[in-house]
């Protein structure tokens, strides 16, 4: 596929650079001290109070020179998850293993510490703008709102600022239109260009740490944006979809060329709001991707208003929508392992949706766009891969896709029979027009999948979401398969 430059992008950030929503006056708050931990975080939360979980360790036989009693020992189950998920080096992960393995450490042992670990105290309430992410090595100001201390976790709703606009003076309207009743997280990064693979990075990183301090639903997280905004919250929501209940793009859109990636929305309720006067982000653009959706029978809801703002024509968030997208907001929770997951990729972003994730594909392209940060990205032509799979009865999968070369699926005790067999079967497909030619179906897997606690613990360590725990997974290799 040729990859046509972005135009649309660098026009629309040469001409919203004074956007502001709802003709709201933005303040410039003077920087502050940040506040760091050795690893150059602020200190968010104190450390919970360790529980300790025991389980008995398997002693080998002991030589007839020994003693014949036997001294029990103890596995602290509790400090080697701790330990697992704290350190980077290989080696110590794989002791971890080892040990948790040899000493039989039931999975649902691992998941009860892991879902403890989401009970977490809640945080410093109020406002607060001065806050600061480390990510790869460079400072990002962000700035969270948590609302009223309360034993019940809590909805997030993250909102990305346009070009000429920051977290600190986004924040302020978003807590009032929320009514303070949910955390709000409003990070900042030069131009707005939230469409970068850096920005993308950060964002997901600080969305996990949040969601790591403090007492977060994850099953409540939603993404929103205006203008530049707005294709951050398309671009990451499009490639991350399972980690949003919702997205929420205002006053912006996308280019044709990456309206491929809708596709993946199978499973992420979508709301627009766009203006029919809108001088930035053409109205049509907008109404092609509602259109699609709907064609796709998509959850989205589209609300295109007719209204003029005194400096920005209908490029604005108009306060008379604010009180449905509320409502709409509290009515969407993410879905737990949908029976169907869709998705389309490219190069540089293979990482699962929900259940799947597509490994390896054939000649994909690299559609990075480029940045502040990152002017120059490695840019390919190539082709874009599509896989369907499907969950058609118990134990029963169904995968069909173009362009794939290999693929996880991953399993948990919510949606298989681990003491059954599993069958997966895979089909090739040709998509010509709007029209998918299916191959012949094979037969890639048909036996028991084995659970697997190197499965369970590198899920949490790179999702840390207690709501997305899978115990074991397969591989499928063109025709052949790799447990």
């Amino acid at each position: 596929m040729t990859i046509l430059k972005f135009i649309f992008v660098f026009l629309f950030v040469v001409s919203c650079s004074a956007v502001q929503e709802s003709g709201r006056v933005r303040e410039t708050l003077s920087p502050k001290p940040k506040q760091e931990t050795g690893k150059g975080q602020e200190t968010i939360v104190p450390k919970l109070k360790q529980e300790t979980v025991k389980a008995q360790k398997t002693i080998p036989p002991l030589k007839p020179t020994q003693e014949s009693s036997r001294e029990e020992e103890t596995l602290d189950i509790k400090s080697e998850v701790d330990l697992f998920l704290s350190t980077q080096d290989p080696d110590v992960e794989n002791q971890v293993l080892k040990r948790l393995q040899s000493s039989k450490v039931q999975h649902e042992t691992v998941k009860s510490i892991l879902r403890a670990r989401a009970k977490k105290i809640p945080g410093p309430v109020g406002l607060q703008t001065n806050l600061r992410i480390t990510h790869n090595g460079k400072d990002y100001p962000y700035a969270l709102f948590l609302p009223k201390s309360s034993d019940e976790s809590i909805p997030l709703v993250v909102v990305l600022h346009g070009l000429g606009g920051s977290g600190a003076n986004t924040i302020p309207a978003w807590v009032e239109r929320l009514k303070r009743k949910v955390a709000v997280l409003c990070p900042t990064y030069p131009m707005g260009a939230w469409w970068a693979q850096p920005a993308e990075e950060m964002v997901l990183s600080l969305i996990d740490q949040i969601r790591e301090n403090y007492n977060i639903d994850s099953d409540r997280v939603f993404l929103a944006g205006l203008s530049n905004g707005a294709i951050g919250a398309y671009m990451i929501g499009m490639f991350y979809p399972d980690r949003f209940a919702g997205l929420i793009p205002i006053a912006g859109s996308i280019t044709p060329q990456y309206m491929h990636f809708l596709v993946n929305l199978r499973n992420t309720p979508v709301y627009m709001i766009q203006g029919a006067h809108d001088p930035i982000f053409p109205i049509e653009l907008s109404r092609r991707i509602h259109k699609i959706l709907s064609d796709m029978k998509y959850p989205v809801h589209y609300r295109e208003h007719g209204e003029k703002g005194l400096a920005h024509g209908g490029h604005f968030l108009p306060e008379s929508e604010v009180p449905a997208m509320v409502e709409w907001i509290g009515k969407q929770k993410r879905q737990r392992n949908p029976d169907v997951v869709r998705m389309t990729r490219e190069g540089n972003h293979l990482g699962a949706i929900h259940w799947v994730r597509l490994i390896e594909g054939k000649n994909l392209a690299l559609l990075e766009l480029p940045g502040p940060e990152s002017p120059n990205p490695v840019k390919r032509d190539g082709k874009i891969a599509t896989l369907f799979a499907s969950r058609k009865g118990p134990n029963q999968f169904e995968v069909m896709g173009q362009n794939i070369v290999k693929y996880d699926l991953y399993f948990n005790s919510e949606t298989v029979d681990f003491d059954k067999p599993v069958t997966i079967t895979t089909q090739k497909i040709q998509i010509q027009g709007n029209n998918l030619i299916p191959g012949e179906k094979k037969t890639s897997y048909q036996q028991k999948v084995e659970k697997d606690l190197a499965v369970l613990l590198y899920g949490y360590k790179n999702f840390r979401d207690p709501n997305r725990l899978y115990d074991g997974k397969v591989s499928i290799l063109l025709e052949s398969t790799i447990v």
